[in-house]
């Protein structure tokens, strides 16, 4: 939920900004759906790194307090990992790929395709 918040808060300001670069692909002719594809780019881009990064960040804590939990147990004999690592398949699937989907989907559905007009003084 916060990757699809933030992407959705990222996605948002990054139009604000690139009016003028819209105003300008629709005087030079650009398809009005050019602006969806632009925002599709973007939530993707923005949700995937940010599910990247998360991922990383979580599975590198989870590594380490898994480490500590295994090294008090680690002076015993036969020695065997009490809480062994094992890796969240499903959980990895829906953070690095369904995620950054909702996001682009909701993007595309929610971003107007009609370039705006703007007056250049």
């Amino acid at each position: 939920m916060v990757t699809l918040g933030a992407a959705g808060i990222a996605t948002g300001l990054s139009a604000v900004d690139s009016r003028p670069d819209h105003a300008t692909l629709g005087a030079v002719g650009a398809s009005p759906g050019v602006r969806r594809r632009l925002a599709l780019s973007r939530a993707g881009l923005i949700a995937g790194l940010g599910s990247l990064l998360g991922a990383a960040g979580g599975l590198g804590a989870g590594a380490a307090v898994l480490a500590a939990l295994n090294r008090a147990t680690a002076h015993r004999w036969p020695s065997s990992l009490s809480a062994p690592f094992t890796w969240p398949w499903p959980s990895l699937a829906v953070t690095l790929v369904v995620v950054p989907l909702i996001a682009m989907a909701a993007s595309g559905l929610l971003t107007r395709s009609r370039l705006p007009v703007q007056r250049r003084l």
